[in-house]
Formats: C-alpha cells, structure tokens, sequence
C-alpha cells in the first residue's frame, strides 16, 4: 500500500509539472511573435525549467531551496543522484529572466535564441514527467538510480 507522504510527493510534483506545462505552452504560443518581448518569452522558459526541477526533486521526497536561481536548483538536483537533461551552463544563464528582466529591458546585443531555449524547456518537462511517473515504491531514494536519464 502506497502511504499518504508519498502520495501528497507525488501529486505536489504533478501540479507542479501541470505548471510547468503551462508555462511551456506560453512560450509555444508566443515564441515567434515580435509583438512579445524576449524578457516574457525567457520569464517563461526559465519558469518551466525551475518547476520541471522542483517536480522532480518533489517527486523523489527531496528538499529544494525556495529559489529562481537555476544554478542552484540543478546543483541539488545533481546532488540527489539526478541527471540533468542538459548542461549547468545551458540553463543558468536563465535566472536572468526570473526577476531582474520581467520588469526591465533584455538589451542583449546577440538576442535571445527563443527557440533553443523552447527546446531545453521542452526537455526538462519531459525529463521531469519521466521521473514523476515512476512506479511508487516505499522508498524513493531506491528510484534515483533508475530514473531516466533524459
């Protein structure tokens, strides 16, 4: 029988999938318009990023500092025996768009590629609905070594 910690855990780390997803589906909408500016489209990205780890590290009973720094999350997710989808380096300069440019300017001289961002966003959901949906076992810390890979 599947006690009723890990099934808040799991449920707790579906809703934040759920919005995780939903995110993704802000940016799937609005990735190509130039009427939306790159700092709503990597808000968004970097959103669905953070809960795609936080679900996970939800999912598998683990503690995550209340943070947007994605750094710092996928250090800890690292730390509790997950791999990533993608490098530290592809993600953390996302935090970015967390807090300091929802409200300011993203004045980058490259631009912000909006489509490979998508693209990590998409794998992090993915890789994060693969650990959630892991058969429920009494003890998660069993499941880490047999989460997928991504």
């Amino acid at each position: 029988m599947v006690d009723s910690r890990e099934t808040r855990q799991q449920e707790l780390a579906r809703l934040l999938l759920q919005k995780a997803r939903q995110d993704l589906a802000v940016v799937v909408s609005v990735a190509d318009s130039e009427a939306v500016a790159d700092e709503i489209v990597g808000f968004h990205i970097q959103q669905a990023i953070e809960k795609a780890i936080k679900s996970a590290l939800t999912r598998l009973g683990r503690q995550y500092e209340f943070t947007h720094d994605l750094s710092i999350l996928y250090r800890q997710a690292e730390n509790n025996g997950l791999s990533l989808p993608a490098s530290i380096d592809a993600v953390e300069e996302l935090t970015v768009f967390a807090v300091q440019f929802r409200y300011l300017l993203y004045q980058e001289e490259q631009g912000f590629d909006r489509s490979a961002g998508l693209t990590l966003a998409e794998n992090f959901v993915q890789w994060a609905d693969a650990i959630i949906e892991l058969p429920t076992q009494s003890s998660p810390e069993n499941n880490v070594d047999n989460q997928a890979a991504g």
